[in-house]
């Protein structure tokens, strides 16, 4: 029903690619239409969850996601720049909702998508943020928090799950008219401790995939003498198809990763980034 990205907070990738381009095949974008749209979307198959007793969340201010929060990203011919919007911020439109198709799969923040959880997809808004959302139809509302990208078509304003749009009355119709209020933004405050959700995702650069085991160590071990151990690990990998791959792992931390892949392009390679799950 609607494209949902894994935009991940690399300007120095996404500058000079496309999302699909560099997201690669660890992480797969849960929304580009030649890729999923004959795969259908609605409700859970099975509902285990009764959506009206859920609590309403509460609103509370997180941590700027390590993922999700670029500079700008590119969807279908259209570049988005990730703005910060303040406390109050209001806006009026058609809201869809997204559900089993991408039940599981991560979202722009790097945490998996739960159609059980009151959520919501936003193009712009830095994330994570909570938002009030009120349906026009009914004067429904509730307290979402937003940690994914999109809707990707024209006029939509939010991507809420499936079980946020239960809760507002819409979930058989799939579109409505909406209002939403920015309730809290992110913040740098070193201080706050992330969603518990929001696991450190493990990046992946693929260097190369080589005929024979041995060439693959051969070319492993050289990497190894040019990227210092504390920055990444180097290992060799079998596709169970004959090729060998030669990955590099960078440690969690954004700036050694780009000092690594700098590294890895100066060296000559062209790494394709995924992300292990």
């Amino acid at each position: 029903m609607r494209p949902v990205l894994l935009v991940l907070g690399l300007s120095f990738l996404a500058s000079c690619s496309t999302v699909q381009d560099w997201l690669g095949r660890g992480a797969e974008p849960s929304e580009t239409k030649e890729l999923m749209d004959d795969i259908p979307d609605g409700p859970p198959l099975i509902n285990s969850v009764d959506i009206a007793a859920l609590p309403e969340p509460e609103a509370k201010p997180e941590p700027l996601s390590r993922y999700g929060n670029p500079e700008s990203y590119f969807v279908d011919g259209v570049t988005y720049e990730i703005r910060p919007v303040d406390p109050g911020f209001e806006e009026t439109g058609i809201a869809s909702w997204y559900g089993r198709k991408f039940h599981g799969r991560l979202t722009s923040s790097g945490e998996p998508f739960d159609m059980f959880q009151f959520t919501a997809a936003h193009k712009t808004m830095q994330i994570p943020a909570w938002i009030r959302v009120t349906n026009f139809e009914n004067r429904k509302s509730l307290v979402v928090r937003v940690n994914d990208r999109g809707p990707f078509k024209e006029g939509r304003v939010l991507d809420l799950s499936w079980a946020a749009a239960k809760r507002l009355g819409f979930s058989e119709n799939g579109t409505v008219k909406v209002s939403y209020e920015v309730l809290t933004v992110p913040t740098a405050n070193p201080s706050l401790i992330p969603n518990p959700l929001a696991k450190t995702a493990q990046s992946v650069f693929q260097v190369t995939a080589v005929s024979t085991e041995e060439q693959a160590q051969k070319l492993a071990s050289q990497i190894r003498s040019a990227i210092p151990q504390e920055q990444a690990s180097v290992r060799v990998e079998s596709n169970g198809s004959g090729l060998f791959r030669v990955q590099v792992l960078p440690t969690l931390n954004l700036s050694v990763e780009r000092a690594v892949y700098e590294k890895l392009v100066m060296l000559g390679w062209s790494p394709q980034k995924s992300i292990m799950k």
